[in-house]
């Protein structure tokens, strides 16, 4: 997989609208994996975009194929103010093995609405997890079905996150929580897969990327 770590030049028109709007930058990343005509077209067979805004930091995108980032900046000039790429692999990972992490995910649950027929075959309501205790709740229950364990973690952001249209209309409010810690992989293959596939709702808007860098390192 590679990690690519990515500053936007706000003087570029398309670059400042897409560090507003999640919609139009998760298109425009689309372009250096494939991009001819007016619109990107399908994404390479197997390929799962998962990115986060860092703030200061820059945004950090993870792909299964290499990008070519210089086909923004061939479609918007001087769209970036730097572009880094590096690999990493997670085949050789272990039993035990800690991890540092790094974490903004959609925190909700599910929940029956008032008098709902729980036989019946119908989506329950998505509803915030707004206290501290049911979002690191939360995030143990991804840890149990993604193949680690949370041997400690800060909520380092929590609140509402309004999200922008690129053409306009009322945005979409989604709920952020961002977490930092420590974690334990229980399940090393697992854990892998659970990288590559990210984290809860709205992957496609800048949640569910889990980073992870070896502890002490």
């Amino acid at each position: 997989m590679y990690l690519s770590r990515l500053h936007l030049n706000p003087r570029s028109k398309q670059a400042a609208n897409d560090l507003r709007s999640a919609y139009s930058f998760h298109q425009s990343i689309r372009w250096a994996f494939e991009g001819a005509g007016e619109t990107p077209g399908p994404l390479p067979a197997g390929e799962r975009l998962l990115w986060r805004n860092d703030a200061e930091q820059g945004l950090l995108v993870q792909s299964q194929t290499r990008p070519r980032w210089e086909a923004l900046d061939e479609r918007w000039p001087d769209y970036f103010q730097d572009a880094q790429v590096k690999t990493f692999d997670l085949s050789g990972l272990s039993d035990g093995q800690s991890f540092l992490f790094r974490l903004r995910a959609n925190v909700t649950v599910s929940r029956w609405r008032d008098g709902q027929n729980r036989d019946e075959d119908t989506r329950t309501k998505r509803e915030a997890l707004r206290g501290a205790r049911e979002q690191l709740d939360w995030l143990d229950r991804q840890g149990e079905r993604g193949g680690f364990s949370v041997v400690g973690a800060d909520i380092v952001q929590s609140g509402n996150v309004r999200l922008y249209k690129k053409f306009g209309g009322p945005p979409m409010t989604l709920f952020a929580v961002t977490f930092e810690g420590l974690l334990v992989a229980e399940d090393p293959a697992r854990l892998a897969q659970t990288v590559s596939d990210g984290i809860g709702k709205g992957k496609a808007l800048g949640f569910g990327l889990l980073s992870l860098r070896r502890s002490g390192s």
